[in-house]
């Protein structure tokens, strides 16, 4: 953003991986050096609870600033690639930069004080938004891909999966996922609306009804499947695939829905790039039992599903053709 504009927090923290991955690639820092400036000078304004609202300003373009109005704090658009990407820069430089993990840390202290809710009667729970304060009860598909960021973290904590942070972490995260699969599993289609709404009586309805093809459940689903061998997440993926085969096909190609709770309907011409790019390479990976992708030692995938190599991998990879 240019001078006196705002900045997406999503935008922020979105090429970290790329620009690290570059660098080491050309050999020229300049490329990582750029990247990790912004997540550095994001740290030092970080909120007491850790939570930075979705739209950050510039001070004269040198010094991002908080907003003093209408903050708006959210896991889903505008916010989320940002604390995803805190814990896989910290990964893929080989835990070694403390600060991004600290960062992602204090985050997601502050989403279980602040923002973690439970609906009503199921006790379904749910990462809920915030502005100025109030709590908003809706959540974003989107949210999804924290269910297994979370459990990612909880299984790299520097404490040790055992401990009190890392098992509180991997409960909410296999909370979360299944309140995802919840969202798929209760719509006439068996696909997942665009965001949902929680109330006092029936959980939750649909807000935005659309499908678009978004990968953030079954990306939530593989990564759980993968560190924990729980076959639920196989079976509900399943689900999913099925529910877009039935409603999402064409003769052509797939197309996103137009309403998941109206069966009788025919799909858009129109058909997402993250479609092929992350919902099916995570729907595949999940029923591959003999994937070489490695997500705790080799590889960090990117938001959009593109496995990284971490930086010891690259650095023997890069040796061995010298």
């Amino acid at each position: 953003a240019g001078n006196g504009e705002k900045a997406l927090l999503s935008e922020l923290g979105t090429l970290q991986l790329e620009f690290r991955h570059l660098t080491a690639l050309t050999g020229k820092e300049k490329y990582a050096d750029k990247a990790n400036s912004v997540l550095d000078r994001m740290g030092l304004i970080q909120p007491e609870n850790g939570l930075f609202p979705v739209y950050i300003e510039n001070d004269k373009g040198i010094q991002p600033i908080i907003p003093r109005n209408n903050r708006l704090i959210s896991f889903g658009a505008k916010g989320d690639s940002f604390y995803e990407y805190l814990l896989k820069v910290w990964l893929q430089g080989g835990k070694k930069e403390m600060k991004y993990r600290e960062m992602y840390d204090k985050a997601i202290d502050g989403l279980h004080r602040s923002l973690l809710q439970s609906s009503s009667p199921s006790g379904l729970t749910y990462i809920a938004e915030m502005r100025n304060e109030k709590i908003i009860k809706k959540m974003d598909h989107l949210v999804c891909c924290m269910g297994g960021v979370l459990a990612l973290g909880a299984y790299t904590d520097p404490n040790g999966l055992e401990s009190d942070r890392a098992q509180r972490d991997l409960k909410t995260g296999k909370a979360l996922t299944y309140t995802c699969y919840q969202m798929y599993s209760r719509m006439p289609t068996g696909l997942s609306p665009e965001f949902v709404y929680f109330d006092d009586e029936n959980d939750f309805e649909a807000g935005v009804s659309h499908y678009l093809l978004r990968p953030e459940a079954v990306e939530s689903f593989f990564i759980l499947n993968y560190l924990t061998g729980d076959p639920a997440y196989r079976e509900w993926g399943w689900e999913v695939f099925q529910a877009i085969e039935r409603y999402c096909k064409t003769e052509v190609a797939f197309g996103s829905y137009p309403d998941v709770t109206d069966t009788k309907l025919l799909p858009k011409n129109e058909l997402e790039s993250f479609f092929f790019a992350e919902t099916l390479k995570y729907l595949y990976l999940l029923y591959d039992p003999d994937t070489e992708i490695d997500i705790l030692k080799k590889n960090v995938f990117n938001t959009e599903a593109h496995p990284l190599k971490m930086s010891n991998q690259l650095d023997d990879a890069l040796s061995s053709v010298g």
